[in-house]
């Protein structure tokens, strides 16, 4: 028989499995949940604190529960967060975000703004239709305010990445339309002229006249093309510099020459300031002439008539300073960051008054960078002129030698008597040019379309005393033409002067000239003169 009953007394009820899943559940919320979460009574103190709670805040449970939660937590009085509280108690729910509260509770061992970013909510913890207490919920939001601040980045990034682009493409835009305008103006001009000139007889003036805007408007041309070239060299890092010991009071000299007729046509004064004694500078003499020829024409382009520009070249302990100063239409302060720049133009629009392309102080700055020196300009505002500095590293005094003097000019007749001189060239009109700017100074000439013609008549004749060939022809270019040539008897071309005339007219054009054994490189376009000095030194004439 079992055990008989007792009467009156209550056997314990075992849990129901939901209670014991529900009570497990707790303790799992309590001890390995990834949130904090706390509870109170309606006097607000703490009855719950889970493990979360313990780690962010270095407050134990045995601390926190039975304690007012103000005493536990005083900054959320501090902060205003008691508020909240009285409204959970009343019924209400509140949501604590990131983006306006950034944290609840302070973490420990971190400053005030170094705080774990944090969201919650405080509610009414309620049994039935009674409020109880209260609940507060706390979730580690750092991962998620870090894929966050990272997608603004990358936003802000592809905004600033397409920013530059429509500026990249403005810009563009900008050079295209400048770059034709000023293609096409002086193209007009040239064609005008020449069909005008073509058209009938005109008195002497007027075709003088056509002439000067001609040659004018032809030479704006080759300046707008070899700055163009000149920076796509530079851009592919294929510019190189012969260097040797530069007098940069010369090549102020030698620049100021160039600009004078400009600034004479316009009216403005050219002043030289240039100190005695000057040590000299390590450079490429003709890079140096181009740097300080764009900073005077640069200046006599934006002054007026009656203006004047002053060139100064001074030392400054171990440095040569150059100085270009006008009294011209002067620089905007938000432009002067951008007067270096590539393409830039203060006016760009299709009302400006000044022409270009927005290159020359671009190539200046460039070019002065390769010397290892530096450039700057000032200008204290619009109609205040400006002022242009390049500073060059000045060659120790043990180094330094006295600049070669120019060529000497040839007097403008009679400089080539009693020269015969061969001529190749494929295009007429060049070859006619060439025999023009020889004959005008007493040569004889032979002019031939092709290296096959030429050796024909060196074969036959031994009365040649120099050869002017192009190099880029159908057929025998130059090259191959000098290596014919060369394969001749003495008396007839092994030993002729050959001189190189050619629109090749790189640095590295040159050097190849001379490496294949012409006496000398001419690029075309070229200056008579020059043609005619470079001939007279092959011939060793030239006094």
């Amino acid at each position: 028989m079992g055990r008989p009953r007792e009467f009156g007394v209550k056997e314990p009820v075992p849990p129901s499995p939901s209670d014991v899943v529900g009570a497990a559940m707790l303790r799992w919320g309590q001890e390995h949940g990834d949130r904090g979460a706390f509870t109170t009574d309606v006097a607000l103190h703490v009855q719950s604190w889970n493990r979360w709670l313990t780690l962010v805040t270095g407050v134990a449970p045995q601390i926190a529960i039975g304690r007012p939660l103000f005493d536990v937590l005083p900054s959320l009085v501090e902060r205003g967060f008691d508020q909240y509280y009285a409204e959970a108690l009343a019924g209400q729910v509140k949501v604590l975000s990131h983006s306006l509260h950034r944290f609840i509770l302070p973490t420990q061992a971190r400053g005030a703004g170094d705080q774990m970013p944090q969201r919650g909510q405080i509610a009414p913890l309620t049994d039935g239709e009674q409020i109880v207490g209260t609940i507060t919920i706390i979730e580690d939001v750092s991962e998620r305010v870090a894929v966050e601040r990272e997608l603004r980045a990358r936003i802000a990034k592809a905004e600033q990445a397409r920013a530059i682009a429509e500026a990249a493409s403005r810009v563009k835009d900008e050079f295209l339309a400048t770059l034709s305008h000023e293609i096409r103006t002086p193209l007009n001009a040239v064609l005008g002229w020449t069909r005008i000139l073509r058209s009938r007889d005109f008195d002497k003036a007027t075709a003088q006249r056509a002439i000067e805007v001609i040659d004018r408007n032809a030479s704006a041309q080759l300046t707008l093309i070899s700055d163009m070239l000149d920076m796509a060299r530079m851009s592919a890092g294929k510019v190189r510099l012969e260097m040797t010991d530069v007098d940069l009071s010369a090549i102020a000299v030698a620049a100021i020459d160039v600009v004078r007729p400009a600034a004479d046509a316009k009216g403005v004064r050219l002043v030289a300031d240039l100190s005695p004694r000057l040590p000299t500078v390590a450079g490429d003499r003709d890079r140096l002439l181009q740097v300080v020829w764009n900073l005077l024409s640069n200046a006599v382009k934006f002054t007026g008539a009656g203006g004047r520009v002053t060139v100064t070249v001074a030392p400054e302990r171990a440095l040569v300073r150059l100085s270009v100063s006008d009294t011209g239409q002067g620089i905007a302060p938000e432009f002067l960051p951008q007067v270096f720049e590539r393409f830039k133009q203060a006016d760009s629009s299709s009302s400006r008054r000044h022409g270009g392309l927005g290159l020359g102080l671009a190539l200046v700055r460039e070019l002065v960078q390769l010397h290892g020196g530096s450039v700057s300009v000032d200008s204290d505002g619009i109609g205040l002129g400006s002022t242009f500095t390049v500073a060059l590293p000045a060659r120790p005094v043990a180094h330094a030698q006295k600049a070669q003097p120019s060529a000497a000019r040839l007097e403008a007749t009679g400089a080539l008597v009693g020269v015969h001189i061969l001529v190749v060239e494929d295009d007429a009109d060049a070859r006619e040019i060439i025999v023009r700017s020889v004959t005008d100074v007493g040569a004889s000439v032979t002019a031939v379309a092709s290296a096959t013609e030429a050796l024909a008549i060196l074969r036959e004749r031994n009365d040649t005393d120099v050869v002017l060939t192009d190099i880029g022809m159908p057929g025998d270019d130059g090259y191959a033409f000098l290596r014919e040539l060369r394969r001749l008897p003495n008396h007839h071309g092994g030993k002729l002067p050959a001189i190189a005339l050619t629109a090749y007219a790189t640095k590295e054009d040159q050097k190849r000239a001379l490496q294949e054994g012409f006496v000398a490189h001419v690029g075309k376009p070229f200056a008579p003169m020059t043609l005619i000095s470079t001939i007279a030194r092959a011939l060793g004439t030239e006094s």
